[in-house]
């Protein structure tokens, strides 16, 4: 079993996606699945041509990623693409990709149904599910997924992206090509798989009650309009119908998720925009009648963050084949001018092995707990072991 990454930085999509074949199988043995992640301004019909037709029985999943990538060669930040391959003659991989049911529920309900059959292991649980979906509906892409194969199947995900949040994200395997659906990857491997699910930030002690929410947008916490309450934790003034992206990046509001050893973790959510009536429209869905936490993060442990997850998901094992960590996108954009150190401490952790990290708009995960959730400014890893 072996797995191993590529990568070009050309802008032509022919040529990108030539060199970075052409890299490949200099590594490594005709793959069992490919994934590919790459910049918004390439042709997908191109690729998807060039893919079919050096890798025609090998399973591909296709996903952008924002303003750049980070394998085992290195952070690239713009244009580019990245291949991240596994050979596993014994193993057992399909990717599905599905745009056209009503609900995001029941697409991720079809998606995994159709993996699974493309990996020829019907009636057999995967080990893992690797989750690409557009955003917006995450949280109920994860319901569909678990009504199907129960709770107990771990996922790992990030959400599409492109560079300037301008919906030109994407997602495609040999089949299909959309930007609205869910595309999905299951893993059969004859290896085993680990998992790490964080978000490096820490509880300030302030809280409040989401009173009333729609959706996304946190209308009121603690009766109080939404933007006020989180306006005084920030000190900062907000107007309204305004984007807070940036500014709110090492403040989210934190759901707590469990404790480990006496200490809690927490799944977080992005406040993104201050609406007209003063509520904040988040990257993540959030429950009425939660308690929300103010969180802080730093620059420092956002660039350490990568390489202690890596660490955290090898545990005790120290025989890493490769691995994927899913790495978001706005922590990467709050520390682009150190994503080298980030790197260099992720290349650390995984002994040198190969790897790949696309900077998502979202992050999905299983918690030390077992439960499977959507997150922002979070990173999620899984790490494959010799026996």
């Amino acid at each position: 079993m072996d797995i191993t990454t590529s990568y070009s930085i050309q802008s032509s999509s022919f040529e990108a996606i030539n060199e970075a074949i052409d890299k490949l199988n200099l590594k490594i043995a005709t793959p069992s699945l490919l994934l590919i992640y790459y910049s918004e301004n390439y042709d997908i019909d191109i690729f998807q041509a060039e893919l079919k037709k050096s890798f025609p029985n090998t399973a591909i999943l296709g996903c952008t990623s924002c303003q750049g990538f980070m394998t085992n060669e290195g952070y690239f930040s713009g244009t580019g693409l990245a291949l991240w391959a596994i050979n596993d003659y014994h193993g057992a991989y399909g990717t599905a990709i599905i745009s056209n049911f009503d609900t995001p529920y029941e697409m991720a309900r079809q998606a995994t149904l159709k993996a699974i059959h493309n990996s020829g292991r019907v009636g057999e649980l995967p080990s893992l599910i690797l989750l690409h979906a557009t955003p917006g509906y995450e949280e109920q892409v994860i319901q569909g997924i678990e009504k199907e194969l129960g709770c107990t199947v771990p996922i790992i995900g990030g959400s599409a992206a492109d560079d300037f949040i301008a919906e030109k994200w994407q997602i495609f395997n040999v089949e299909q090509q959309t930007g609205q659906g869910i595309g999905i990857a299951v893993f059969y491997p004859t290896c085993e798989v680990s998992l790490s699910f964080h978000s490096g930030y820490a509880s300030t002690g302030l809280s409040a009650i989401a009173t009333k929410v729609e959706h996304r947008e946190v209308i009121e916490l603690d009766n109080k309009p939404a933007a006020d309450v989180y306006q005084q934790w920030m000190n900062i003034p907000f107007d309204t119908n305004s984007n807070i992206i940036s500014e709110s990046s090492l403040n989210p509001l934190g759901r707590f998720a469990g404790e480990y050893f006496d200490l809690p973790y927490f799944k977080l959510a992005h406040p993104a925009h201050i609406t007209q009536r003063k509520g904040i429209e988040m990257f993540a869905e959030v429950k009425q009648g939660e308690r929300l936490y103010f969180m802080n993060g730093t620059d420092e442990r956002l660039i350490s963050r990568a390489s202690r997850v890596v660490k955290a998901s090898n545990g005790n094992k120290l025989n890493p084949i490769g691995g994927i960590t899913i790495f978001c996108a706005g922590c990467m954009l709050k520390i682009k001018n150190r994503m080298d150190d980030v790197a260099i401490g992720v290349n650390i952790a995984m002994l040198n092995k190969p790897y790949v990290s696309p900077f998502t708009f979202g992050e999905q995960g299983q918690f030390i707990s077992g439960e499977n959730a959507h997150g922002n400014l979070m990173i999620s890893a899984a790490i494959f072991h010799k026996g």
